[in-house]
């Protein structure tokens, strides 16, 4: 590690409280989160806030103070206040948001203790609903055949974010979660194994809706278990690019999202059989998308089914639309790398490890553009690109890792603007148009959030200055298990 810059991690340390300062009230939070998301234009209209959610509402924000509460006692009042707000609007969004607050309420018990009673409850109702869901998800791949919906398995609302939760209560010795814990990692497993469709994009099962009723032979052809079917694309848009379906890289959406809990599963010896083996071809598969530039490897976000026989091949560009390299956690090269880098230890490989930590060297060496250079964000912009970046330096020691931290760090502190709500905007890029020239400039739009808001920026902050001061990881806050990333 070259000489620590205290000063900057002084100064990144201060940032996150300060932001926790502007967070500190529930209410006015939400309020001014609400008010902020109804004012956007109609056509960029989001519901970028939910009270419940662990990454766009209170118990992200949890988080936050739960970490500057190590340095300064008064913000874990703070945190409980978030808690009990998240704990509400659970109560009235259902099960489905029960297991978003496993990982603030771990955390601050972990810190200042209590939750008992919270944290049994949670877990054993997050612990049905899994279980249900994998029961439903099974049974309809039984039905309907291969063709798989992102939402199934995702780290944002699926599978693997929902066994992140699961892999944490195992951790701490609660074993009433671990038969759901197992069911996930089976279903991971499963979708694993590569299936076979016909050319058109379907599975071939006859008597089934929706497929073309002939048996998928030799004649097929054979994809990755984890095709996604347009029928089942939440977005319309989708369906015109990808009209037989993609293949999705990403970890917020993609297949690094299953790879990466996996392996994080792996690690914690939580194993089902198969999964040394789910976890390679996960990763063989992700390695073999990648393709390098003037800097080294990068990946696209997503992969469309592949062409018919016979058919003229197409360019990367349009073989992929829509799908261009991006830096960022969710589609981009620090999420994907990262994740390659926990299946390279899961499995003992080291030249994966390796492409892993050349891929994040390449990335903050390569001119960044577009939304990725505007947002200060976690999810698309350059905190998620910080935070994979500091874990990779801490994880090899590289300096050249450390000095791009730091440069990044530097840029985020001196962005805070404490005339704004919560400290830092996020920027939502222009609204798709059919003409180039009517592209609108970016919007910015207030979030308090961890996914896309102050509180992730303030996190990856005080996680930098921990890192920088030599922190271990296991010594850290641990708050980046909701991205899958420890």
């Amino acid at each position: 590690m070259t000489g620590t810059p205290h000063g900057l991690c002084d100064t990144a340390s201060a940032v996150a409280h300060r932001v926790a300062d502007l967070l500190s009230t529930p209410e006015q939070v939400a309020g001014a989160a609400r008010d902020a998301c109804a004012a956007l234009p109609a056509q960029l209209r989001q519901s970028g806030w939910q009270p419940a959610s662990l990454l766009t509402g209170h118990p992200g924000i949890a988080l936050l103070h739960t970490r500057c509460a190590r340095d300064d006692a008064r913000y874990a009042a703070l945190g409980h206040s978030h808690l009990a707000a998240a704990v509400a609007a659970a109560t009235e969004a259902g099960p489905a948001a029960v297991g978003d607050l496993l990982l603030p309420a771990r955390l601050h018990a972990n810190a200042h203790g209590g939750y008992a009673r919270l944290l049994a409850r949670c877990t054993e109702v997050h612990a049905a609903y899994v279980r249900a869901r994998v029961a439903h998800l099974v049974a309809r791949r039984q039905e309907h055949g291969p063709g798989l919906a992102y939402g199934d398995y995702d780290a944002i609302a699926g599978l693997a974010g929902e066994g992140r939760s699961l892999l944490l209560a195992a951790d701490h010795g609660d074993e009433r979660c671990v038969p759901a814990l197992d069911d996930v990692l089976h279903f991971l497993v499963g979708i694993s194994h590569p299936v076979r469709l016909d050319d058109t994009g379907r599975s071939g099962r006859a008597g089934h809706p929706g497929h073309s009723g002939r048996p998928a032979g030799e004649d097929g052809i054979q994809v990755p278990g984890w095709w996604c079917a347009p029928d089942r694309y939440p977005v319309p848009r989708d369906r015109r690019e990808f009209p037989r379906g993609d293949f999705n890289v990403g970890v917020a959406h993609g297949i690094c999202g299953p790879l990466a809990l996996l392996s994080l599963a792996h690690r914690s010896g939580h194993r089902v059989p198969g999964m040394p083996d789910a976890i390679r071809r996960m990763a063989d598969w992700v390695q073999s998308t990648g393709y390098t530039d003037g800097h080294g490897v990068q990946w696209p976000g997503r992969v469309a089914f592949p062409g018919r026989p016979g058919e003229p091949s197409r360019s990367r560009s349009s073989a992929q639309a829509g799908t261009r390299s991006r830096p960022g956690w969710c589609y981009g090269t620090s999420g994907i790398a990262w994740s390659l880098h926990l299946a390279g230890q899961a499995l003992g490989d080291h030249r994966m490890t390796a492409t892993a930590e050349e891929a994040i060297g390449a990335l903050v060496s390569r001119p960044q553009d577009g939304p990725a250079s505007d947002d200060p964000g976690l999810c698309h912009g350059r905190a998620g690109v910080l935070h994979t970046t500091v874990r990779m330096a801490a994880a090899t020691g590289r300096p050249a890792l450390w000095a791009a931290a730091d440069n990044l760090a530097r840029e985020l502190s001196a962005e805070f603007d404490e005339r704004t709500p919560f400290g830092y905007t996020q920027v939502l890029p222009p609204a798709p148009s059919q003409s180039p020239s009517s592209q609108t400039a970016p919007h910015r739009v207030h979030h308090p959030g961890l996914l896309d808001g102050a509180a992730g920026i303030a996190l990856v902050l005080a996680d930098y200055a921990d890192a920088r001061r030599g922190a271990a990881p296991a010594a850290r806050n641990g708050w980046d298990a909701a991205l899958l990333m420890g």
